[in-house]
């Protein structure tokens, strides 16, 4: 089998030998390069399959040697380097296609780790699907708790994010008490890796990893939408599949998540107030860049003795309904209490089928 090839991009010559040396005895062709110009030169004339930058390099940035190098081999793949973390460098590092971005001194085998990653997985096909109310009280985390239970069911590696900063629920639908939330992630951002981010997820029974909503409110107010980006983009080394359970306004921390999106499914209900409100956040979407293509519409708690028709309300909204889900109030509220995914406590209940049915839409 031939060799990985990796570029060490470092101004410090003990450092360039001592890391050569190791790569070599893991079974990794190693070159090394003491600055940007160099290092460009040697990519423009030699193959190689990863790049590990130093980000303070004599001649240039290393965020530059990455931009550069993307922009010829945007398929090559590039972990950053850094004693001098920050949160701006991270993000840039991140938007401009770095796999992962570690401090020194690091592990040698968190690093090996992370190359392993890098090189063998593709980082195009995570799929990230939001589940969004932006009020609430319509079923929309029993729906995204439901979803990620289905995909992680059929062997996807599934990570379900609770969004819903100030009023979350899924750490009690799933009865976990997790010893790490989501500020613990924003709070180290540069430590954030693969690495990382699998030892603060909790792991739920049924294989999915769950990252909960902050335990103290004070903590929501400092998540930014950077800091999330960063992190959705991070689990594009771990996950096949993101399920996010978020609800109010179209801003902040929202937006960053709908962009990131392949699918956001707006779940609403069939009565007046809520279609109302259905119509008013369509038309915000989409003003916003988030057009129907993208967005499809869920309607939970469907009954067809329901007073307003499927079909009437996609006529007052011009939109499709995508899929419903049936209403099985007591069923529903037993598995919540229990902290047991319906889809697993009654697995031939209607709405069970319903989700499982949504889950394969959705693969």
């Amino acid at each position: 089998m031939e060799k990985s090839r990796i570029l060490i991009i470092d101004d410090d010559p003990n450092l360039r030998k001592t890391l050569s040396d190791i790569l070599k005895v893991k079974g990794y062709e190693a070159f090394a390069a003491e600055n940007g110009e160099k290092a460009l030169a040697f990519l423009r004339a030699n193959p190689v399959d990863l790049l590990l930058i130093d980000l303070a390099l004599p001649d240039m940035s290393g965020l530059d040697v990455l931009s550069k190098a993307k922009t010829d081999f945007p398929a090559m793949a590039a972990i950053i380097l850094t004693g001098n973390a920050t949160i701006e460098s991270a993000v840039e590092a991140t938007k401009q296609g770095a796999c992962s971005y570690l401090m020194k001194p690091y592990d040698i085998e968190q690093l090996v780790d992370n190359i392993r990653r890098a090189i063998g997985k593709p980082h195009a096909d995570l799929k990230i699907i939001t589940v969004y109310n932006p009020l609430g009280g319509m079923g929309t985390t029993t729906i995204a708790v439901n979803l990620a239970t289905c995909l992680a069911g059929n062997n996807a590696k599934v990570a379900l994010i609770d969004l819903n900063l100030f009023s979350g629920d899924v750490a009690t639908f799933l009865n976990l008490n997790p010893a790490y939330t989501l500020s613990s992630v924003t709070k180290n951002i540069s430590r954030i890796d693969s690495s990382f981010i699998m030892s603060v997820m909790t792991r739920h029974s049924s294989g999915m990893h769950v990252l909960t909503e902050p335990l103290e409110v004070d903590e929501c107010s400092d998540i930014t939408p950077e800091q999330i980006s960063h992190i959705l983009n991070t689990f594009r080394d771990v996950f096949s599949h993101v399920i996010i359970d978020t609800g109010g306004y179209i801003a902040g921390c929202n937006t960053a998540v709908f962009e990131a999106s392949n699918t956001i499914l707006y779940n609403t209900v069939m009565n007046l107030p809520s279609l109302k409100n259905t119509k008013r956040y369509i038309a915000g979407l989409e003003k916003n860049g988030f057009m129907k293509g993208k967005v499809k519409l869920l309607v939970n708690r469907y009954t067809q003795r329901a007073d307003i028709s499927i079909e009437e309300a996609e006529k007052v909204l011009n939109w499709k309904v995508f899929h419903t889900i049936p209403n099985e109030y007591k069923e529903v509220v037993e598995s919540i209490n229990n902290g047991v995914p319906i889809v697993s406590l009654y697995p031939r209940s209607a709405v069970s089928k319903a989700i499982v049915n949504l889950s394969e839409l959705l693969k």
